[in-house]
């Protein structure tokens, strides 16, 4: 142990930080963008309407689509269009194919004209949301793998930065303007404490979220180490399986109007007023016929609400109001860390949690080079290489991140429609941004010149996120000023932030080379080298 215990945590603390920090950054800026993956989804695919149809429409369009193409159906899955996550008519049926393997179909649906949607291969918000914990490009459990253990690096950097911090209360409202590393490790401060619950709530939980991939010996003791045994523990854990098995018995079900109407009225007797559910029907127009209504999530508490009737008859079977025991415990804490159930107003606070976590981890890692940058300069033997990597990477990943975000989206309009793979070349033109930044970074740091890669790196930034709403506006009909008059809310938060993005980074910018001006003419070498964002 070193000098104290609140030196040696102090230590612990900066190193574990320092050593995680890039990909920690990519998690949390890919996971906050996360929380709004549906509406990201929406913006990304601009050819599917605005759905205008009523509960009703929906499924006398999807009993129509159902019993057309979905007779022989071993199941049949039905989101209705009353969700952020499910802004048209979702269906999904399983069936055999002339090999005889069950194949299923996914496919959305015009609510109003029952007619089949197409839109655009992209990635949407959905990709952007699983690099958080698949990263890319790299095998997905041994991503699970490498997430986990960053993940620990975070849950230890919190636990670490609580220690050192004895007066954390007293130095969240400390800030001390224009004082070099002093200024960066307030502004360092005040983002950690700012979040801190949320900070523990959201590492903590992804740690759990995959319990069953980092432990897998929990389930092993009791089902065995084979493939059949992990399949079981899983269906009896999650409860996919069917409540009923199909008896070859041919029998008329009832309409999915009057099915929902039996549902609605009998949760609402149970005090659960929530409107929005999903379906699943299992054996379809078989006597053994049964429908399952999920309700929507409007608690993270309430996660595993499930009723279960016939689906001939129109009986209620079953009904559980939610998940039990351990099955509860890990279902709450997947639902905090996913924000599911949130409105639209607690999903803004965990956008901006989110947020001041990547400023927290950028500000960090700013603070390191920024502590050690007088040292470094005045190195006889030049500056130390690891420090030119350091600041080369934080600069080309601070920045750069956010800007291959904005060229993520640019990529969704401007990509040719029918190109292959296409959904693969907006991811692939995310990374290369991010690769290029990184080069831009490396480069001028190795020429003493990182407080110019700052400057230019948050102009460009500045400009991608600018162009976004414009390219929109160019290249759809829902443009800016299109969707305003139209109140399509959803494009105009959209572009709205962006051009609030564009700002800020326009902003740090203007900062950055406002510092550069103040600084001595007569020392060009530590001008070039100084770190002021």
């Amino acid at each position: 142990m070193r000098s104290g215990f609140r030196q040696s945590m102090a230590w612990l603390h900066t190193w574990t930080g320092i050593v995680v920090s890039w990909i920690l950054y990519f998690i949390f800026v890919t996971g906050t963008l996360g929380y709004f993956d549906s509406e990201i989804d929406a913006w990304m695919k601009p050819e599917l309407p605005r759905n205008t149809a009523s509960v009703q429409t929906a499924l006398h369009s999807a009993q129509q689509h159902l019993t057309l193409y979905g007779q022989d159906a071993k199941d049949w899955r039905i989101y209705l269009p009353i969700s952020r996550t499910e802004p048209h008519l979702f269906l999904g049926y399983q069936q055999k194919n002339a090999e005889g393997k069950l194949v299923r179909t996914s496919l959305q649906i015009d609510a109003a004209t029952g007619e089949v949607l197409k839109s655009r291969a992209t990635g949407g918000g959905q990709t952007l949301y699983r690099m958080h914990y698949r990263l890319h490009y790299i095998p997905t459990k041994l991503a699970y793998y490498f997430v986990g253990v960053f993940t620990l690096f975070m849950l230890l950097g919190l636990i670490t930065g609580i220690m050192v911090h004895k007066k954390i209360f007293k130095e969240f409202f400390t800030f001390r303007v224009n004082k070099g590393a002093t200024s960066w490790l307030d502004g360092h401060n005040l983002m950690s404490v700012m979040s801190l619950p949320f900070h523990l709530m959201i590492t903590y939980s992804g740690l759990v979220m995959f319990t069953f991939t980092y432990v897998p010996f929990v389930f092993n003791a009791s089902y065995g180490f084979g493939d059949e045994g992990k399949k079981q523990f899983f269906d009896e854990y999650y409860k996919n399986s069917a409540p009923t098995e199909a008896l070859g018995k041919t029998a008329t079900m009832l309409p999915l109007t009057e099915l929902y109407h039996n549902a609605s009225v009998y949760l609402e007797r149970q005090g659960n007023e929530q409107a929005n559910y999903a379906i699943r029907i299992y054996h379809p127009n078989d006597v053994n016929s049964v429908a399952v209504f999920s309700p929507e999530l409007s608690d993270a508490s309430n996660d595993g609400s499930k009723l279960v009737m016939s689906a001939i008859s129109g009986e209620v079977l079953s009904y559980q109001p939610h998940y039990s025991g351990v099955r509860r415990v890990h279902s709450v804490l997947l639902e905090l860390h996913e924000g599911i159930f949130a409105n639209l107003p607690i999903r803004w606070l965990y956008f901006l949690s989110g947020l001041t976590g990547c400023v927290m981890i950028a500000s960090g890692m700013v603070l390191w080079t920024k502590k050690r940058r007088t040292k470094a300069l005045n190195n006889p033997q030049g500056v130390p290489f690891s420090f030119k990597l350091t600041e080369g990477l934080n600069i080309g990943t601070i920045v750069g991140l956010p800007a291959a975000v904005a060229v993520y989206f640019l990529a969704n309009r401007l990509l040719p429609l029918g190109l292959d793979a296409r959904a693969q070349w907006e991811v692939h033109c995310f990374f290369i941004t991010w690769l290029m930044f990184l080069v831009h970074g490396m480069r001028l740091t190795w020429q003493s010149k990182s407080q110019i890669a700052w400057y230019q790196q948050w102009l460009c930034a500045s400009v991608l996120f600018l162009l976004v709403p414009v390219i929109n506006g160019i290249t759809t009909s829902r443009g800016l000023v299109a969707s305003t008059l139209n109140a399509d809310w959803v494009y105009v938060a959209f572009d709205l932030t962006n051009l609030s993005a564009a700002l800020v980074c326009l902003f740090i910018a203007n900062k950055v080379k406002g510092a550069a001006e103040q600084m001595p003419r007569a020392q060009p070498d530590k001008f070039n080298s100084e770190v002021t964002t």
